[in-house]
């Protein structure tokens, strides 16, 4: 909502917003996530190999540093992502991230310090709205959304009138948004499609406007280019892809998808129900082990103060644990393909046939 100076909304270790719902504070994923679900990245990664390439060309520290640290794929990750950095990757991304601030105060009825080197877009800007009588409703100004139900939340550029309608509006700048549609579509969809305004200072949710359901508005204002540009958006379209994302991300944490064939192994009852414990802690051990450097650093962040180390944990605990191994997993998109001992039987050898 609108305020005098604005503060990002309280979000957990993994970027997801923090929403307060029937006492607690539960992770809600972000719109922005959702909607590159769908997305072909296979340019985006190529673009990224180049910037990386580029930059270890222009920081040779960089690549002496990535010769001496070849095991380690936390230390080669922030390597890469610096090599971005040396190569320009990021330049563009942040001029955007500072048009984006410029518009918002120029929309709150600010008056900013411009740098003459963005003076061009903010006038385009301004001038471009003015021109087709584009107006901002500043109280929905970068207001925080919710979506209960589906369990996303996201924060939304912009509410305008327009033509006595009122849209959802987003502000894009980067120079070509050829392949982005299909995101942009399903990110402004769930902004529409949102159930609360949440004024997370307070916990309070908060009516939605009565946003137009069949089209959004896209601000395009390529940073550098002095033009600005106005698209409608498919609502529809963007809303049959947020339910194909919503769609794929629950398949993607589906894990009763395959059974081992196998004979069960015959022991007695009471070695078995002995024995189940142990293994399960095993197997518990070997998950966190199957983690990536990053994921078992994300594990032991999220660790209770109170829980004890696995082997000391009760059958309660450790399906606790499970659970936040398996948000682990899935975060990092590292399944684990061996099913839990206590519940899946083991391969039982054949026994040889007696001699005829």
């Amino acid at each position: 909502m609108l305020e005098e100076r604005r503060e990002d909304a309280p979000k957990d270790r993994w970027g997801r917003y923090l929403i307060s719902r029937a006492g607690k504070k539960l992770g809600y994923t972000r719109v922005t996530t959702i909607a590159k679900v769908t997305d072909d990245e296979a340019a985006l990664k190529q673009w990224a190999n180049r910037m990386v390439i580029t930059g270890l060309v222009n920081r040779s520290d960089l690549l002496a540093q990535a010769s001496t640290k070849l095991d380690d794929k936390s230390a080669l990750n922030a390597i890469a992502q610096e090599a971005i950095t040396a190569g320009g990757g990021n330049s563009r991304a942040n001029l955007g991230t500072a048009l984006h601030a410029l518009t918002e105060e120029i929309d709150l009825g600010n008056k900013p310090m411009i740098l003459p080197g963005l003076k061009a877009d903010v006038d385009a800007y301004t001038a471009t709205l003015n021109e087709l009588g584009v107006k901002i409703i500043r109280e929905y100004i970068e207001s925080v959304i919710i979506n209960d139900t589906s369990e996303y939340a996201g924060t939304m550029d912009r509410v305008v009138e327009y033509q006595g309608k009122l849209y959802i509006a987003d502000l894009k700048t980067g120079t070509d948004l050829s392949y982005s549609w299909r995101s942009i579509a399903i990110q402004l969809a769930a902004y529409a499609t949102a159930e609360y305004i949440y004024d997370w200072k307070n916990e309070k949710r908060l009516p939605m406007p009565f946003v137009d359901q069949d089209r959004a508005i896209v601000f395009h204002l390529p940073a550098g280019e002095g033009r600005c540009e106005l698209y409608f958006v498919d609502l529809e379209a963007g809303k049959v892809g947020l339910e194909l994302a919503l769609d794929v991300r629950a398949w993607r944490k589906r894990r009763d998808i395959e059974s081992r064939l196998e004979d069960a192994k015959i022991i007695p009852i009471s070695r078995q129900v002995a024995d189940q414990p142990n293994l399960q802690k095993a197997w518990v051990k070997a998950r966190i082990l199957h983690l990536p450097d990053e994921g078992q650093r994300a594990l032991r962040a999220g660790w209770p103060e109170d829980l004890p180390k696995v082997d000391d944990c009760s059958e309660v605990q450790i399906a606790f644990i499970t659970d936040m191994i398996i948000s682990v997993e899935t975060r990092f998109d590292v399944p684990f393909f061996e099913g839990d001992p206590t519940v899946k039987s083991k391969t039982r050898k054949a026994k040889p046939k007696a001699p005829k």
